[in-house]
């Protein structure tokens, strides 16, 4: 039989060990909560960002094709895929999304500056380019067609 001395000393000796395990649960549970809530505050923020960026972009682009390359292969990839046409703010988006460039303050300026400085595009509109059309020039280009046949062998 235990003594009351032993008794009292293994209860509080069992009360400590609960006491720790409670605080351990508290930490753990605090730490759950700052999660969920961070969690809950991204989501939040992304939906608000997402719904940002929802501007229709010409069918899905494959963002895979923009990584690994410069801003300005980027842009210029972006055009080809969308006609030869490409939208500041559409590429811009793109290649954030792609990781071509950090979304900062200064993205749609430096999304305009890649465009002009690449000598690549003509503006159509406030926003919008065209890829200058680097076509080959053939021998014949603003000549007119002499034909083999001479007037004898034409058919009656």
């Amino acid at each position: 039989m235990q003594t009351r001395e032993e008794t009292l000393r293994y209860l509080k000796a069992r009360r400590q060990t609960l006491m720790d395990e409670i605080g351990c649960l508290e930490k753990t549970l605090e730490h759950l909560n700052s999660t969920i809530e961070m969690l809950e505050k991204d989501t939040v923020e992304d939906s608000m960002a997402a719904a940002a960026v929802a501007v229709p972009v010409p069918a899905e682009f494959p963002i895979g094709k923009l990584r690994r390359l410069t801003q300005a292969q980027a842009v210029v990839t972006i055009a080809k895929y969308g006609g030869g046409v490409v939208k500041a703010q559409d590429a811009k988006r793109l290649m954030i999304r792609a990781g071509v460039m950090r979304d900062t303050k200064n993205s749609t300026n430096i999304t305009h500056n890649v465009i002009l400085r690449s000598g690549k595009f003509e503006r159509i509109a406030p926003g919008e380019y065209r890829l200058k059309e680097a076509r080959p020039k053939s021998e014949n280009d603003g000549l007119f067609r002499v034909s083999d046949s001479t007037p004898d062998s034409m058919p009656n």
